[in-house]
């Protein structure tokens, strides 16, 4: 696995969360084959690029059934589905569960992100 090699993507919002920097990234034509609908990506403090990303990824028709959308956290060397949803169509409901994760992920439990853009 690698991180998602992206081609073009709107950026939709910008966040400070503790040291931080989140980029919230929709309309995405990527060139490996994955469908992003979203992607949420971290960027750390003195970093230009993202280190890790969460998603929101189209399920196959066949594995819809939990919901239209999976969440996936990316890393370099691996990736993880976290859960399924048909909310994460729409993207405060994304922005939403996908932050509260980074909170969780990064131990940022003390901080509030803070809307940029």
């Amino acid at each position: 696995m690698a991180l998602p090699i992206i081609k073009t993507a709107i950026p939709k919002r910008r966040y400070q969360f503790g040291e931080f920097s989140i980029v919230i990234l929709g309309e995405i034509e990527s060139d490996d084959g994955i469908p992003y609908h979203f992607l949420l990506g971290i960027i750390p403090e003195g970093a230009s690029t993202p280190e890790l990303f969460i998603s929101a990824e189209k399920c196959p028709g066949n594995q819809q059934e939990e919901g239209a959308y999976q969440m996936r956290i990316i890393a370099e060397k691996a990736t993880q589905t976290v859960n399924k949803s048909n909310n994460w169509e729409q993207l405060d409901a994304f922005v939403e569960d996908a932050l509260a994760l980074v909170s969780k992920l990064l131990k940022l439990t003390d901080e509030k992100p803070m809307l940029l853009l």
